[in-house]
């Protein structure tokens, strides 16, 4: 009889040693992939940051007029190929303080999101000149 019972007992232990490694497999895997999506996200945001950077540089490199009331080539649009999977809109408004102009950009793509913004100093007109 006791032949009998140690049998069952190992038939038991490889069980739960199999269902140990079963479920630290799975957990290993998850894992894993939620590392290869992370990576993915951070690939595209870096991404969408440089080309956000990108958008304020050429409306803070166009004329103080015009960064106002932004043409649609400055306000909207799609990037380029290869980028052509990121959109932007940007504005430019007044700030509280009317010496300033808050700059905003942000650009989307089909997993996100990123937003960028900035103070600019105003240039002063003849009519605000002290």
């Amino acid at each position: 009889m006791p032949i009998r019972s140690r049998r069952g007992i190992v038939l038991l232990e490889a069980i739960a040693a199999l269902l140990v490694i079963g479920l630290t497999s799975a957990a290993a895997l998850e894992l894993f992939g939620a590392h290869l999506r992370a990576a993915r996200r951070a690939s595209a945001l870096v991404t969408a940051v440089a080309l956000a950077q990108d958008r304020l540089t050429a409306i803070r490199l166009s004329d103080a007029e015009r960064a106002f009331h932004l043409p649609d080539s400055l306000a909207r649009g799609q990037f380029a190929p290869p980028l052509d999977a990121y959109r932007w809109h940007a504005s430019a408004d007044h700030a509280r303080n009317e010496a300033l102009l808050q700059l905003a950009v942000t650009v989307t793509w089909d997993g996100g999101s990123y937003a960028l913004a900035t103070y600019e100093s105003v240039p002063p007109t003849p009519e605000r000149a002290p």
